[in-house]
């Protein structure tokens, strides 16, 4: 059976503007040499043993972290298990992550200011030199969110529906990697419906592709299952011993202000 991949170009984003290379190489540099000195000059951070101790006990699940966090630190283990080895992969996660925020930029029209807007925005984000200068899960869980963006951006610019299959293992990963990408899987299936993209769920590719994500999570799946759950149980427990700070609006707002730098605020406002 045959299916058609075409789509309504009625409604294509207007054509892309080029990309500044020079802007995209000049950013991913710069976010590197930012990290290169804590390669070496820190000590280990407390989670850092913890997903070591983690790497040397393989599972398809743990207490408090889906399990590719442990594979990443076995990589380091493989390297060596020095602190350079330990938190290169997140140094390099941080500069994919500024080539997804300038390509991003492109494909919603912005020029090569634009693209150095967001790229410098993402640099100076206090939260992101924090997390890919140590081993971390949240160094990587961007990455696999702005990629499944960036493929439904290029779905609706008139891009091969099946690349909803890609979607599906990126997004598949992702919940390997940290739970909360099932929220961000709501959100887009919140915006399918919620969009003439909606139209996309009278062909397989996107089903299809949900169901690659659900292969891919479904051994952690088992795994939580088997052992009654322990992530949430430990997020309940978490929440009763008071250990998560829970902020008014007002606070939690200024937070991510701070946490983003003040200097986003503007690009965000005018985005909003």
């Amino acid at each position: 059976m045959q299916y058609d991949t075409s789509i309504d170009k009625s409604d294509l984003l207007p054509p892309l503007p080029a990309l500044s290379n020079t802007v995209l190489f000049s950013l991913v540099a710069a976010k590197m040499l930012l990290h290169v000195p804590g390669l070496f000059r820190y000590g280990y951070f407390r989670d850092e043993l913890y997903f070591l101790d983690c790497a040397r006990h393989l599972d398809w699940g743990y207490v408090d972290c889906a399990p590719l966090v442990a594979a990443y630190a076995k990589i380091a283990l493989v390297l060596g298990g020095s602190l350079p080895s330990l938190r290169v992969l997140s140094m390099f996660a941080g500069a994919a992550m500024v080539t997804l925020t300038v390509l991003l930029a492109r494909q919603l029209g912005g020029g090569a200011f634009a693209q150095t807007l967001a790229g410098l925005g993402i640099i100076i984000a206090p939260v992101h030199l924090m997390v890919d200068s140590i081993l971390s899960m949240n160094a990587f869980e961007p990455l696999f969110w702005m990629c499944c963006v960036l493929i439904v951006i290029r779905i609706i610019r008139g891009g091969d529906p099946r690349l909803w299959i890609l979607f599906g293992v990126l997004a598949g990963l992702g919940l390997e990697n940290k739970h909360s990408t099932l929220f961000f899987g709501a959100a887009v299936a919140v915006a399918v419906v919620a969009t003439p993209l909606r139209r996309e769920l009278a062909r397989p590719w996107i089903w299809l592709g949900a169901a690659v994500a659900m292969a891919i999570f479904l051994p952690n799946l088992i795994w939580q299952w088997q052992n009654g759950f322990p992530t949430i149980e430990d997020l309940q427990s978490v929440r009763a011993i008071g250990k998560n700070v829970e902020l008014a609006p007002i606070p939690f707002l200024l937070q991510q202000m701070l946490m983003m730098h003040p200097g986003n605020l503007p690009v965000w406002l005018v985005g909003l």
